[in-house]
Order: C-alpha cells, then structure tokens, then sequence
C-alpha cells in the first residue's frame, strides 16, 4: 500500500508530485495525461519567472523537471475509487489497481457547453473549445467567441492573428477580462463586441457552420449572423465525479469543498487545484496549491490530525 496516490496530471498534479518525491515519499502520480488545461492555454504571461512562454513549451518544462527528480507518472485514466480498510483502492482503465493510505485530486476541469441547438453536432466542424489548437485553421474567416472573461479575450486575441473578424460575445453588460488584456484586445480593429447578447442556435449546411442565431437583450431582438466558427469560453465544470463517488462533499457548482490544509470532507482525501472551490482559477494558483496539499498531507501521515473538515 502506497502513502499516497495523486490523481490527475495538470499543474496541482505535477506541482504535489514534484514536492512528493522531494518529500521520498512513497507516491503514485496517475494521470491520463500530462498538462492539463495548460497545453491548450496559448500564450502565458502571468506566471511568475516567465514574462512570456507557450503552454506546450511550459508543460516540456514541467516534464523535464519531473524526469530530471525521477518521478514517473502512470498514463492511464482513473476509472473507479472505493474505500477499503486502512485506505483507498484506485482502479484504472487498463484495468490495473492501486492501494493508498491517502488520495489526493488533482482532477481539473473541462470547458462547460453553451447546450443549445447545433453545439454537438458541429463539434469538429467549426464549433471549438480550444483556440489554441484550432485557430489557425480560421485564417481569412470570421468568427464569434463567446465569453467575455480573460479566457474568451485571450481566444480572441489568437483568434485576431488568424481571422478577418473576430466577434466577442458577453451575456452580462460588461467584459471581465483584466484590464490590460482588455485594452490590448479592444484596440483591435478585428474585434467587434457583442454585450448583453446570449447566442440560441449555431446553423451550418451540416458539413461546417454557416452562422449562429444571436438574441441582443437590449433590443430584444434575435437575428443571425454570418460566421465560420464559433470558440466556446464560457467557463469550466470541475472534474469531481470520481472524488463525489466516496462523498465528499461539493459546491453548487460541483467544486470539491477544502479546507486551508486541503482537506475534504472525507477522512484521507485531499483536493487541489481547479477541481476545488479555491477563488481563482489559475495555473499558478493551481501549482501553488498542489504544493501546499502536498505538505498537507506530510504532516498529517507524520504527525496524525484531529479532525478533517
């Protein structure tokens, strides 16, 4: 029976990997794959030590720091969690299993779906949640990204690279994006603004999208609107499936509740990272709090603990 087994390979999961073996900890790192959320971020300028570095070329980095401390993740996909006497089994997709003391999620979050008509079926044919990965394929088109948060301005930021015209459609009557990536973005003779709209439909000839159907709350008024793609930023759906399935305890909105020591509801499970009801969502404070679950849960396999959350 492992100390611990870390599920999830994103920034919390590398970060508490990395503090695991320093720790000689006896550890496993499961993980389907590795990076997370940040091989599709793009450009990343506000993480602390880099001014400016590529998601994938970050991740190279994260990966070059595991190897260098000889930590070696499983690939494979975590498919069932069950609590046995003394600890946790963990059972994969290749069917292989692990017995833990302790379990730590470092699950994530996957991008959330508009759900109206279209969406599914156009997936692959100009409905996108990745702008880093399918933006150059727009080049010379035109398109709408909806969400007008950083993610949904930093996709139209790689989008304005690409795209004769660029859309940025908000539901609320203002952008939330930061200031700084706002003035950068806006600026752009590309970008046209769409606040208070709420998109209804995405149409297309069945082979690509042709347009979508917009609804302007102001004017209350819906029509369509020519474009070739459609980039979905509205937010994220914390992965906590596999941690709900042993009862811990959630959010309304399906984040794993911790503690300051990243405790969870349930005796031996810790949390980290975007799957978390931590404020903000951010590769550094994913990392910073993979770290800190990490030393969590050092000190209560050295020392014991008295109560979780």
């Amino acid at each position: 029976m492992h100390e611990l087994i870390i599920i999830g390979g994103g920034p919390a999961g590398i970060s508490a990997s990395i503090y695991a073996q320093r720790k000689r900890m006896d550890f496993v790192l499961i993980a389907k794959d590795v990076g997370g959320q940040v091989i599709k971020a793009g450009e990343i300028e506000n993480y602390l030590g880099y001014a400016l570095v590529d998601g994938i070329l970050f991740v190279q980095r994260m990966m070059e720091q595991m190897e260098k401390l000889g930590v070696k993740p499983v690939l494979d996909e975590v498919v069932k969690v069950s609590r046995t006497e003394g600890g946790f089994l963990v059972r994969t997709l290749s069917g292989k299993e692990f017995a833990s003391k302790t379990l730590l999620f470092c699950t994530g979050a996957e991008h959330k779906k508009l759900d109206v008509p279209g969406e599914r079926e156009y997936i692959g044919k100009g409905v996108s949640y990745c702008y880093t990965c399918d933006a150059p394929f727009f080049k010379d088109r035109e398109v709408i990204v909806v969400g007008g948060g950083n993610s949904g301005f930093e996709a139209a930021e790689q989008l304005s690279k690409y795209a004769t015209r660029v859309y940025i459609s908000e539901i609320s009557d203002k952008f939330k994006a930061d200031e700084v990536l706002k003035e950068k973005v806006l600026s752009n003779p590309k970008v046209v603004t769409l606040l208070k709209h709420r998109l209804l439909e995405i149409r297309g000839d069945g082979r690509e999208v042709k347009e979508v159907v917009m609804e302007d709350l102001d004017r209350k008024r819906v029509y369509s609107l020519s474009v070739d793609g459609v980039f979905v930023e509205i937010g994220l759906k914390p992965n906590s499936e596999l941690a709900k399935s042993l009862g811990v305890l959630t959010t309304s909105r399906d984040e794993i509740i911790i503690d300051c020591n990243n405790r969870t509801s349930e005796h031996g499970v810790y949390a980290a990272g975007d799957c978390t009801n931590i404020f903000a969502k951010q590769i550094i404070t994913a990392a910073g709090d993979g770290a800190k679950a990490l030393l969590s849960i050092y000190h209560d396999l050295t020392y014991g603990i008295s109560s979780w959350i």
